[in-house]
C-alpha cells in the first residue's frame, strides 16, 4: 500500500458518517486521540516523532507507521520548534466512536467500487477534482479501487469517500476505518457472530472468522487489526 506524504488539519464536526451498504452510519469524533502517518523513508521525522510523544497503537502499512496518539501529546508536539518542518512531511486523520461506542481510526485510505468497469475514467475526473491518488486495484475484486488523499486535497478521507458516494456515480466508498484487537483467534470490537459481516484479506479473499491468525482484514468496509 502506496502512502503519500501530507500534512493537512480538517475540521471535522463533533458527528459525523460514512456509507455502508447504501445506508448512512453515524459516527462521533473522539476528541482525545489524533492518528499521525509518516512514511518509512522519512527515519529522522519517525525518530522525533516517537522520541516526543507516547505511542499509543501502531496500525501496520506497507510504507509508513500509521501511530495513534493523544490529543495532549499532539498539542506537545505541535509547540516543539522542529514540528512546523516535520509537519510537512505527515498525515494527520481522526478517531471515531461508532453508535454502539466502538472506536474507529481513520487512515489516508478510501476504497472506492465502480458500477461498471467503464467507470475508471469517471474514477480519474473524480481523483483529479478531490486531488486523490489513485494507489491501486483489487486483483481478485476488480470493481474496487484504493485511493489516497494528497497534499493539496482540501477534505477528509471521510469527506471524501462520502462525497464521492454521494455523487451516485459508484457502487460503493467507504473511507478505510481501522479498528484494534488485542485478540489473537478473535476480533473484541466486532460481533463475530453477526452473519452478515464478511471477514476479506487485504487481497480480497473471503476468509473464516474462526481461529483467524495475526494480520489485518476488511469487514464492513473498515479494516481490523488481530495482533
Amino acid at each position: 500500500m502506496l502512502l503519500f506524504v501530507v500534512c493537512s488539519t480538517y475540521a471535522i464536526a463533533q458527528t459525523d458518517y460514512y456509507y455502508y451498504q447504501g445506508n448512512k452510519v453515524p459516527l462521533t469524533l473522539n476528541e482525545n486521540k489524533v492518528c499521525v502517518s509518516i512514511s518509512k523513508d522519512c527515519n529522522e521525522v519517525i525518530e522525533r516523532f516517537r522520541a516526543n510523544v507516547n505511542v499509543l497503537f501502531t496500525i501496520k502499512d506497507e510504507t509508513s507507521g500509521i501511530f495513534v496518539i493523544s490529543q495532549s501529546d499532539f498539542e506537545k508536539l505541535r509547540a516543539q520548534d522542529f514540528w512546523e518542518e516535520d509537519a510537512k512531511s505527515v498525515i494527520l486523520t481522526y478517531s471515531y466512536f461508532t453508535e454502539s461506542n466502538k472506536e474507529v481510526f481513520e487512515t489516508p485510505y478510501l476504497n472506492v467500487r465502480l458500477k461498471k468497469e467503464e467507470d475508471k475514467d469517471l474514477l480519474t475526473s473524480y481523483a483529479e477534482i478531490y486531488k486523490l491518488k489513485i494507489v491501486s486495484r483489487s486483483t481478485l475484486m476488480p470493481a474496487w479501487y484504493i485511493l489516497a488523499i494528497t497534499l493539496d486535497t482540501e477534505k477528509s478521507t471521510l469527506k471524501c469517500a462520502n462525497a464521492l458516494y454521494e455523487s451516485g456515480n459508484f457502487a460503493a466508498s467507504v473511507p478505510d476505518l481501522c479498528e484494534l484487537s488485542d485478540e489473537i483467534n478473535h476480533v473484541d470490537l466486532i460481533n463475530v457472530t453477526n452473519e452478515r459481516q464478511e471477514f476479506f484479506d487485504l487481497q480480497g479473499r473471503k476468509v473464516s472468522k474462526k481461529h483467524l491468525p495475526k494480520g489485518i482484514y476488511i469487514v464492513n468496509g473498515r479494516k481490523v487489526v488481530i495482533k
